[in-house]
């Protein structure tokens, strides 16, 4: 990563992880004040979660200054081996002690942000080459079309205001999250050049766990597709779709949501992962920045590994219901197996010498 980039990571860790001791430390103090959902660390004690939470916090915040001191690196004088075990020993604790319910809220955000990128795609199709260009922008406005003849207009209206009431409920888990998921990345980025026993297996199997954490995409977005047919599972019924026809709209963005999240996984041992496809107008051909890659994957690693490890120790009632559920969201398998992927990724690109961008011009 380059230097601004590591910087904005750290800062991003040492200011949620300062947000998350405060408010660790106010719940201390004021034990009256109405308590955060329960994390999983929760179910052994609020004393315990807040005490972890407050550690663990601590403990982001002064690798993160002190790797920011010393402008990126490791302090001179301290084992690099050794500080990286403390920040994912730390950003373990911080992401084990989110507040629960975030996920829905990120559900939702990032099937947004799958409907915004697929317009932007097509545009930088349309550029490059203008006929087929045409033909995406035509079936995205069908799409469009047939999704807004179903009500889907004020269902993302609602969406997007339901969105706007979680932001505030959502900010400390949003700190959890980013402290977490800093640190990590910093310590992606300090260990993609190791060369241990355990860096070594993970560059011999990377392209298996990869796989392996894509496919974790697939059940649910093969759920959400029998929603097209007259047998719809997880959900679905003929009845629900005749009293809320939007209902198979939402259910369907977030069968694709999940689906292109699988996609982006395999970007990381893809070719396009590394250069940007060459049907982009103005990117094609060019390499991806590694950190356009790294940070998000650690992002949502994190976030996947301490929501799917909280619905995997909670469960649903029955054994079955529970394992039906954590088959339909392999959370808890996706965001480990993600961040070793991730971290395979960045000790690849980081021995792939640089070649000059093979820029595509438009028209």
């Amino acid at each position: 990563m380059s230097p601004l980039t590591r910087t904005i990571v750290l800062l991003a860790a040492a200011g949620g992880a300062l947000a998350v001791a405060v408010t660790a430390l106010v719940m201390m103090l004021a034990p009256g004040l109405d308590p955060l959902p329960s994390s999983l660390a929760g179910h052994l004690g609020a004393g315990v979660e807040l005490a972890l939470a407050l550690m663990g916090a601590l403990t982001v915040f002064v690798v993160s200054v002190s790797a920011l001191l010393a402008r990126g690196a490791a302090p001179r004088g301290v084992s690099p081996g050794l500080l990286r075990g403390a920040a994912l020993l730390a950003a373990l604790l911080v992401a084990l002690t989110t507040p629960g319910g975030i996920i829905p809220a990120a559900g939702y955000t990032f099937a947004l942000t799958v409907i915004v990128g697929s317009v932007v795609l097509v545009v930088l199709v349309a550029l490059r080459y203008p006929w087929l260009g045409l033909v995406l922008a035509a079936a995205l406005v069908g799409l469009v079309v047939a999704a807004v003849a179903v009500g889907a207009g004020a269902l993302i209206a609602r969406i997007v205001g339901a969105l706007g009431a979680m932001l505030p409920h959502a900010a400390i888990p949003l700190a959890h999250v980013a402290a977490a998921a800093g640190l990590l990345v910093w310590t992606i980025d300090q260990a993609r050049g190791a060369r241990g026993r355990l860096a070594i297996a993970v560059l011999r199997h990377r392209r298996l766990i990869t796989i392996a954490a894509a496919a974790c995409a697939l059940p649910y977005a093969v759920a959400r597709a029998t929603w097209l047919t007259p047998w719809p599972l997880f959900g679905g019924s003929a009845e629900l779709f005749a009293a809320e026809p939007e209902a198979r709209v939402l259910g369907l963005a977030l069968g694709a949501a999940m689906l292109t999240g699988g996609v982006l996984t395999l970007g990381l041992i893809r070719p396009w992962g590394t250069r940007f496809p060459r049907f982009f107008a103005g990117i094609g051909g060019r390499t991806v920045p590694p950190a356009l890659a790294i940070v998000p994957a650690g992002v949502v690693s994190v976030l996947f590994t301490a929501a799917g490890l909280q619905f995997a120790f909670e469960g649903t009632g029955s054994i079955s219901d529970t394992g039906y559920l954590l088959l339909m969201f392999p959370f808890w398998l996706w965001g480990p197996l993600l961040g070793l992927a991730t971290w395979g990724y960045a000790m690849v690109r980081a021995t792939t010498p640089a070649r000059q961008p093979e820029v595509v011009p438009v028209g």
